[in-house]
């Protein structure tokens, strides 16, 4: 699904925060051809602000080694690891007034959050709405 498309055209913005370096951003933007805003947040501040997990066996457990097998059997590769390796992320859709209209926590690695719910919540409550 390409939803950074859908985002665009509904005019609303894409932003990423990771707990890594810089560089580490930099490279994940180049490596993914991300186009959104990219922010890094090297103390967790912002993890434990949106109440994310982290842990070892967030990261390592077995719910997190299945999804990494599945996700191997689709093509997926480990690229360079940066930043907190046992802090898990979210998706937050942020509305008038910093509501949140949508968020999802990832309890393991791998735990992602449905991206037709996302898109669904985000044109539910879009000023505008795609042709």
């Amino acid at each position: 699904m390409d939803i950074k498309g859908k985002l665009d055209e509904a005019g609303i913005p894409l932003v990423a925060v990771g707990s890594g370096s810089p560089g580490g951003a930099s490279h994940f933007i180049e490596k993914l051809h991300f186009t959104g805003e990219m922010y890094v947040n090297q103390d967790l501040r912002a993890y434990r602000a949106f109440k994310l997990e982290r842990g070892f066996w967030k990261t390592l457990g077995p719910a997190s080694l299945i999804r990494g097998i599945q996700a191997m059997r689709e093509g997926f590769r480990q690229g360079r690891m940066d930043g907190d390796n046992w802090q898990q992320g979210g998706v937050f859709v942020m509305g008038p007034g910093n509501a949140i209209i949508f968020q999802h926590r990832n309890k393991f690695a791998g735990d992602h959050a449905d991206l037709d719910a996302v898109l669904a919540a985000v044109l539910r409550d879009s000023p505008v709405q795609p042709a």
